[in-house]
């Protein structure tokens, strides 16, 4: 399944943006008063809203994938899925109209990452009361900004995390499930965008989670 969008964007305009065009956004900052011995200089910064606005257009295309299947095995049932988004196309429009590409690339006046492919995939396997899943979420590699100095962009890994749980509803009108997320503890990739587009540092959070391992347990009880 093919998608073609087009519509408007509202983002967060950073400090960046606003500073390198007062001309525009200068409405954002407020100053304190004008120093008596420079009369002729505006006074200085003392703060800056880092508002939502409506900077552009966003042209979007791309494809969906949804895959399930199973099949019985030793007297259960096996099953697989994966679910997915591979982009063809993220074109942001810039300030001046014109347009870049968004994918695979730290947008620092907009914030977050945009990976051309991520999924979800998982493998159950049920049996009786019994039922047991693995799955993996998986982001493609990025290309991160560039560090102070202005030397070549590094490439953010590819960031994948595996979670596994079992479930048991052998009680009547009980089912009990118990699993780990994040299964090897693995750690979000560093970022140099982290601090910059958003007020975490080392990494970004709208790409990787910072929690490590965790395990959790649950019941669910149904009325009848």
């Amino acid at each position: 399944f093919r998608i073609d969008l087009k519509d408007t964007i509202t983002n967060g305009v950073n400090t960046a943006t606003v500073l390198g065009d007062l001309a525009q956004f200068g409405a954002l900052v407020t100053r304190g008063p004008v120093d008596p011995g420079f009369p002729t200089l505006p006074g200085p910064i003392i703060g800056i809203a880092q508002t939502n606005l409506n900077l552009g257009q966003v042209k979007v295309a791309g494809l969906d994938v949804d895959f399930k299947f199973s099949l019985p095995l030793a007297g259960g049932k096996l099953g697989a899925s994966l679910a997915g988004t591979y982009f063809t196309k993220y074109d942001v429009q810039n300030l001046d109209g014109s347009f870049s590409g968004g994918l695979d690339a730290t947008n620092i006046a907009t914030g977050g990452i945009v990976p051309r492919w991520k999924h979800y995939a998982a493998i159950d396997y049920s049996r009786g009361p019994w039922g047991f899943t693995l799955s993996q979420n998986w982001q493609k590699a990025y290309n991160d900004l560039a560090p102070t100095g202005g030397t070549p962009l590094r490439r953010v890994p590819a960031y994948e995390l595996y979670d596994i749980q079992a479930r048991y509803s052998g009680f009547k009108s009980v089912e009990l499930l118990a699993g780990i997320r994040n299964l090897f503890d693995k750690d979000p990739p560093y970022s140099n965008a982290g601090g910059q587009t958003a007020f975490q540092g080392s990494y970004d959070p709208t790409y990787a989670d910072p929690r490590g391992r965790f395990y959790y347990a649950g019941m669910t009880y149904k009325f009848y």
